[in-house]
């Protein structure tokens, strides 16, 4: 018999919805038990779940195909063709889900960025790219795997960094891509975002987020998916023609993406400037942190009771709400979501950010090259969960330093990238914003 103790050992944490969901009224607003809800938590970021033409491809689909997976339908064929064309790359492929092609891989041989909300049970854990850097020069390492987008956080890997670790360890990079869609010059993701497509031997771009539908699209080495063409199945033809029809949308409407970020910024700004404290976030991907599990829930149920729909991260001591609304919400409507929170704040506790931690947001937006904004300690910290390792001899443990927070050199580190990265694209503000973050992080320590 399972023992339920012993089997939850595994969780890191559980999202949960405050509501259940009757109908989708539009992008922005569903009902439940009778009410009517505003959205501030969605996977369908730039709203094209509710979009006309995105149903008619539906539509068209199942008329033609019907609900269930057609073995050798023409259409996966066209679809990866079509997909490679929005990408600029010569080969791409669609599997039924983002983590099937990792087990293909020789997993135990690979590195794995901890802070990704997905778990790969016998690769070597590391927390930085040093860390990273140090795991992947054991004989018989192959690459490493990390998640561009941090859902939880709001805010981006230090991929740039990660890139260059592999390059002279002579590794791979293979990088699970969640903003497809969202960022990027034409919504192609973080890797764009940040110009680094050639830099990275296999990217997965998870669907089912941003762009709806289901599976993922994998791109890398023409030789590398032929290998695995045929192995992993593709999802339904109905499945495909809606992730289709919303990529080709997501790639010609840029104003649909700068809205979302559009929206995330007003909403950040409503909350910080409340006190609340929004961490690193750069991305529509909004955390609320609040630090108890019994108090994010206290805060989830007055919000369905106050008409907003949100998410929590049950995770104890690091339990925060998910916030990310939809592009197309009204700017009423985030201003009413921002209220909700402001009067909820005068009667429900919630720790405050400091003053310095209020500022004004900066978003990843094209040509920014933003990867994340100044934020406490505890929102570096990560929770590691029990997984198997590898001998030492076949690869080295994580430092306790690592697990427990970034070190000084790391820290500084990022401070300076943050700086130098984004020196380009921000202003005087923000710059000495950066540079006073890093002068009191000195001072702390020196005392």
């Amino acid at each position: 018999m399972i023992d339920p103790i012993e089997f939850g050992k595994g969780v890191r944490g559980r999202v949960v919805a405050n509501a259940r969901i009757d109908a989708v009224v539009s992008a922005g607003e569903v009902e439940s038990d009778g009410s009517k809800l505003i959205v501030a938590a969605t996977d369908d970021v730039l709203g094209l779940g509710s979009d006309t033409r995105v149903r008619e491809a539906l539509n068209a689909a199942v008329r033609k195909f019907g609900l269930a997976r057609a073995a050798g339908a023409r259409t996966v064929g066209e679809f990866e063709a079509r997909v490679a064309a929005l990408m600029g790359v010569e080969d791409a492929l669609v599997v039924s889900h983002e983590t099937a092609v990792l087990p293909l891989l020789p997993t135990w041989r690979l590195v794995s960025h901890v802070r990704g909300v997905r778990t790969i049970s016998d690769a070597v854990p590391a927390m930085t790219p040093e860390d990273a850097e140090s795991a992947l020069g054991h004989a018989g390492m192959l690459g490493l795997v990390v998640e561009a987008v941090h859902l939880f956080e709001g805010d981006l890997a230090p991929t740039p960094r990660f890139a260059e670790a592999c390059q002279r360890r002579h590794a791979s990079l293979l990088v699970i891509d969640d903003a497809l869609g969202v960022l990027g010059p034409g919504g192609l993701g973080a890797i764009e975002h940040l110009s680094l497509q050639d830099q990275v031997s296999l990217r997965i771009l998870p669907l089912g987020r941003a762009i709806p539908g289901s599976g993922a699209i994998v791109i890398g080495d023409r030789a590398m998916l032929d290998v695995i063409r045929g192995a992993l199945p593709a999802p339904s033809p109905a499945a495909l023609a809606i992730s289709l029809k919303a990529l080709e949308l997501a790639h010609s409407e840029a104003t649909r993406r700068a809205r979302a970020l559009d929206v995330a910024h007003k909403l950040l700004v409503g909350l910080r400037s409340t006190g609340f404290d929004t961490g690193p976030c750069v991305t529509p991907w909004v955390p609320v942190w609040l630090g108890d599990e019994a108090l994010t829930v206290q805060w989830l149920e007055q919000l369905a009771a106050s008409g907003v729909l949100v998410r929590g991260w049950l995770a104890g001591p690091r339990s925060r709400l998910l916030l990310s609304c939809p592009a197309t919400l009204t700017d009423e409507k985030v201003a009413q979501i921002c209220d909700v929170f402001d009067r909820l704040a005068k009667k429900l506790a919630f720790p405050e950010a400091s003053p310095q931690m209020r500022g004004v947001p900066t978003m990843a937006r094209p040509g920014s090259y933003a990867m994340a904004g100044p934020a406490p300690l505890h929102w570096s910290t990560v929770d590691v969960v029990d997984r198997v390792r590898p001998s030492a001899e076949e690869a080295p443990a994580t430092p306790q330093s690592a697990v427990e927070d970034l070190s000084l050199k790391a820290r500084m580190l990022d401070a300076v990238e943050t700086v130098t990265w984004r020196a380009t694209a921000v202003g005087s503000t923000q710059l000495r914003r950066g540079a006073d973050a890093l002068r009191a992080l000195l001072d702390r320590r020196r005392r």
